[in-house]
């Protein structure tokens, strides 16, 4: 089970469906011949693009190319020189000898062979999701799994955890333990190999900026964190990594025989993969904005999404780049002139629970585009515009629906009682109600309201 020669990838391409190893996938996207890939549950596509397209940044800049249209001879060659010593075990699923690494999956030290001990029997179970309860994603269901579904399960833990109690560290990518990882990015196509192309063009340079950064990263350092033995007390710095690296933070092992893989096993680890925790996330992320704060004196973090999820005015401070700092790939090339899409998602995690999976996609017409990415005296009077429509929209919730909602369900009475349980239940759906309404129409509204800006006008009819 080797993705270096073996189709192990569900993929549909428009000629039909076929399993494709993930040099050829590499090449297909290359030709924008990818329809879907069946395999990926819908939290797990972010993430996957993602690893698909650090890899092809990594192994570009290493040959000082910029063009992601090349052949699958090219990207097998590229793979096997990123694993270097560790050859295709690198790549390979399930390899016995665990002092040797296996894909997303480090070399273990001898002392801990015996430590190991079942973590999952199916991908799904192994995977970031934490079930509490079988409601919109059943725990455990993958009886019978392809090997894609491992492939991804491996990509969304290693990738995308946060902490998971003692013995289970989360990425140094994202804000403490208990924060989560956002995907942001801007995209003039869904389409999967359209998406990974102009993705892997825009963070060539990203990661060339980085270099000259404070991070130390080295142009020749470490993209495959699993390929180096990890004894699960030691950390490894920045300064050992390239820019674009692709971490692990579990010791994780997959088993099988006969060309299956039958469960998981795991042993703790005393501290975190990666020695990072003191940038609180912010070590360069393309797909992670920085949030700046709101004072002066703030130091920047990874943005954390609460349990709220992806809000009107989380996503009105994306778009408008307000006390965030973005990066290439949430901002257009500069011969874009297409209609775009900012499609960000994240999966918000609680203590030792997911708290909800958020995806949200924001149309940019073409004629707003020069307004949000050009001089900033066009931007600026729609920025402040739409800060205005998020005040009116929480005015109309506080103010007038509260009180009318309150006065409902209590029957109209003498003294309002904000503070009874009963009501509140019933205050919180309305107001979940109310805020889902006007979020669907709040950016179709601000792209609607023409220049020069007549500010009351606009407001008027917003409210």
């Amino acid at each position: 089970m080797n993705l270096l020669v073996d189709p192990l990838i569900r993929v549909e391409t428009s000629e039909g469906m076929t399993e494709m190893s993930l040099p050829a996938l590499l090449e297909s996207l290359g030709q924008d011949r990818v329809e879907r890939l069946p395999g990926l549950q819908l939290h797990q596509e972010d993430p996957f693009h993602v690893f698909l397209t650090s890899l092809a940044t990594a192994i570009l800049a290493r040959d000082n190319k910029s063009d992601p249209v090349q052949t699958e001879g090219y990207w097998l060659e590229g793979l096997r020189k990123l694993a270097s010593s560790a050859g295709d075990d690198a790549w390979t699923l399930v390899v016995d000898d665990l002092s040797r690494p296996a894909f997303m999956q480090p070399p273990l030290p001898a002392k801990d062979h015996e430590k190991l001990s079942l973590t999952a029997a199916t991908p799904d179970a192994l995977d970031v999701l934490q079930t509490a309860k079988n409601h919109d994603v059943k725990a455990a269901r993958a009886i019978r799994p392809h090997a894609d579904n491992w492939i991804y399960a491996l990509v969304s833990l290693q990738t995308m955890s946060g902490f998971l109690g003692r013995g289970n560290y989360g990425i140094s990518k994202m804000n403490s333990g208990f924060g989560n990882r956002s995907i942001v990015e801007l995209v003039r196509s869904t389409r999967p190999g359209r998406r990974w192309q102009d993705a892997v063009v825009r963070l060539l340079p990203h990661r060339e900026s980085l270099l000259n950064d404070v991070y130390g990263y080295r142009s020749d350092g470490l993209v495959l964190v699993w390929v180096e033995p990890w004894d699960g007390s030691t950390s490894l710095r920045l300064s050992n990594l390239d820019p674009v690296y692709i971490e692990i933070c579990r010791r994780i092992r997959l088993r099988g025989r006969g060309g299956t893989i039958s469960h998981a096993d795991a042993v703790p680890a005393q501290t975190e993969r990666i020695a990072a925790k003191e940038l609180k996330g912010v070590v360069g992320d393309a797909w992670l904005p920085v949030d700046l704060g709101d004072r002066d004196t703030a130091e920047p973090k990874a943005l954390t999404v609460s349990p709220q999820g992806l809000t009107p005015d989380l996503l009105r401070r994306i778009v408008f780049e307000d006390r965030l700092r973005l990066s290439a790939l949430q901002k257009p090339l500069g011969d874009w002139n297409e209609a775009l899409t900012l499609r960000v998602s994240v999966l918000v995690r609680g203590q030792g629970t997911t708290d909800g999976f958020h995806v949200r996609h924001i149309a940019i017409p073409p004629k707003v585009r020069m307004r949000l990415f050009g001089p900033p005296e066009r931007r600026d009077p729609l920025a402040r515009l739409s800060q205005e429509g998020i005040s009116y929209a929480g005015r109309m919730l506080s103010g007038v629906l509260r009180p009318a909602a309150f006065t409902l369900i209590q029957g109209a009475p003498g003294v309002i009682k904000y503070d009874r349980d009963s009501a509140q239940a019933w205050w919180r759906r309305f107001a979940t109600r109310f805020e889902s309404l006007w979020s669907e129409r709040y950016f179709p509204w601000l792209w609607s309201v023409e220049e020069p800006i007549d500010q009351d006008a606009a407001l008027l009819q917003w409210a």
